[in-house]
């Protein structure tokens, strides 16, 4: 735990100046000792083979002890890597355990990771189905946003749950004005259907025209932009001009 600490110091400068390479010997003294937060960090440093020499089945091998030692950060990683080398469901499956353990410590990626393999994969018991919304709002409300988004979706379809407009819509609105450019695109189709919201042309003339500027193009709000009034163009485009993410 010292020979960790002090690594930790090192590599960020901590009290000491800073020092990636003496760090990195620590790390890997530390992994031996069987730290598991150096064992995660000093994979991460193999992996991207930067301060010490690229050693992807080191790495691994790091990585996987550093999970079973029960490293939150290490949990998601490892499962990522199983992950990508079994695509589809027997690799989904077989990571989904260490994906669980992360969740439930917190990490968002693992939790939004839970919630999609809950709700998509065909082998899954049907009462950790039922919680594929639970976990999607925990990564929600974690800030993890492509989750934001996805729970917006959920809430406005009643995907895994009940139908919830109102509140889909504030998620929706809420990953919009943090910048998130699906979001921005789903949000004007709310205002021009009045789903969750009021309509407003000008609101949802606004998120479109943002959202275009990003590059995604949707050929139904383009539509919708043409065939609204001149002055509402004009009103649309002078707020998209103030807009600045949240």
């Amino acid at each position: 735990a010292a020979q960790t600490l002090v690594a930790e110091m090192m590599s960020r400068g901590f009290g000491i100046a800073r020092d990636e390479k003496t760090a990195a010997f620590w790390y890997e003294q530390a992994s031996k000792g069987g730290d598991a937060v150096a064992m995660f960090k000093y994979a991460l440093l193999l992996m991207e083979g930067k301060v010490v020499k690229r050693d992807k089945t080191l790495a691994d091998d790091y990585m996987r002890r550093a999970a079973e030692a029960g490293n939150a950060e290490a949990e998601f990683n490892w499962a990522q890597i199983l992950v990508s080398q079994t695509p589809g469901p027997a690799g989904l499956l077989a990571a989904l355990p260490f994906y669980e353990k992360s969740a439930e410590k917190g990490v968002a990626d693992a939790q939004y990771a839970v919630s999609q393999i809950y709700f998509n994969v065909k082998d899954i018991p049907q009462e950790k189905k039922a919680r594929a919304r639970e976990w999607l709002t925990r990564s929600a409300k974690a800030g993890f946003d492509t989750a934001q988004v996805d729970l917006g979706v959920w809430l406005v379809n009643g995907t895994g749950g009940e139908r919830n407009l109102e509140e889909g819509f504030r998620w929706l609105l809420g990953a919009a004005q943090r910048g998130n450019v699906i979001a921005q695109n789903k949000v004007a189709h709310l205002y021009i259907q009045a789903l969750g919201t009021r309509p407003d042309p000008v609101e949802a003339a606004k998120w479109y025209v943002l959202s275009r500027r990003a590059g995604l193009k949707d050929p139904a709000l383009e539509d919708f932009y043409l065939g609204i009034e001149e002055d509402q163009q004009k009103k649309a485009i002078e707020a998209a001009n103030r807009f600045r993410p949240a």
